[in-house]
């Protein structure tokens, strides 16, 4: 994803979505709790997962080249928060 393409995107489907609650499942799903909560003390707290620019920054500074598959998985997050990632056993 190129820099600020996630968040145009992610702000065409907020509407009365909460962006943080959406980043937290797709950090659990992603990570798993314990994991997640770690991810986000590491980008700065709460306040870096309530604004898709921010989170967006954070993430990228984190993971570096890796931020694209967490910020296309928050997209679809979005798009559609039902969906989950199905993990093999």
């Amino acid at each position: 994803m190129i820099d600020s393409e996630f968040a145009s995107r992610a702000s065409v489907y907020l509407r009365d979505k909460d962006f943080d609650l959406i980043v937290r499942n797709a950090l659990k799903d992603i990570f798993g709790e314990p994991l997640a909560s770690s991810v986000i003390f590491q980008i700065g707290g709460k306040e870096s997962i309530m604004e898709p620019s921010i989170f967006e920054k954070k993430i990228r500074l984190v993971f570096g080249p890796g931020a694209d598959l967490i910020l296309g998985y928050v997209i679809k997050k979005l798009e559609n928060p039902r969906k989950r990632i199905i993990r093999k056993r």
